[in-house]
């Protein structure tokens, strides 16, 4: 199978790819935007492992060379296809989590947007990318920096529950159980992508029931 281009770039992240605010993302090139586009799509519908340059380039109807002018490689691409939906996505958590909803309220409004994004294909995204890191290190970075945002919106939802029920929580044991959640629900994510939702239901009813014992305290 032809991958051209496919050579590791430089094992580095991109550091301006954190959004922090729910603000619209930057304007790119159209050229850009649409080898961003094609390439999400590609990797959604056959996977990292049918990927090319020339899938893509004829996917979005630009020439050879723009990938390289507009991304440096292959691999930047697909970071910045990852990096593009999880600003979003994580913009739009991070703005219900500032709100001044009750936790329980959050915390369903997520569940439906656990769904909501599993079907629109960002999970896949995510696993296509961790699939590229196992053998290419260039791509590690940017799986990294997904955990990370990830993880610390996790964290912050968490310290922010903890408030809402009166709890006293140090650093050391908000970073377990958001470390803990995280791991959960990306081995949930990747369960689901293969068609597995054994214990799902249970797991999230008994985070519901967690929530009911809170509330009862």
């Amino acid at each position: 199978m032809e991958r051209e281009e496919h050579r590791p770039g430089p094992d580095t992240a991109d550091s301006d790819a954190v959004a922090t605010t729910a603000a619209a993302p930057p304007s790119r090139h159209p050229t850009a935007e649409a080898l961003l586009d094609a390439t999400e799509q590609l990797l959604i519908d056959v996977g990292y492992a049918q990927l090319s340059t020339r899938r893509i380039v004829e996917a979005a109807d630009q020439t050879h060379g723009s990938i390289r002018y507009h991304f440096g490689t292959l691999e930047q691409l697909i970071v910045a296809v990852v990096d593009r939906q999880t600003d979003r996505i994580a913009a739009r958590q991070r703005s219900m989590y500032e709100s001044d909803l009750p936790f329980r309220a959050k915390w369903r409004q997520a569940t439906i947007w656990f769904e909501e994004d599993l079907a629109a294909g960002y999970p896949k995204l995510v696993a296509e990318l961790q699939a590229a890191a196992w053998n290419v290190p260039a791509c590690r970075p940017g799986l990294k920096h997904t955990d990370e945002v990830w993880s610390a919106l996790l964290r912050d939802a968490i310290n922010d529950a903890a408030h809402e029920y009166d709890l006293e929580v140090d650093d050391a044991l908000l970073d377990g159980i958001a470390g803990l959640l995280r791991t959960s629900q990306a081995g949930m994510l990747n369960e689901r992508l293969a068609g597995i939702d054994t214990y799902h239901a249970a797991s999230v009813a008994l985070i519901e029931r967690a929530i009911d014992l809170l509330e009862q305290r």
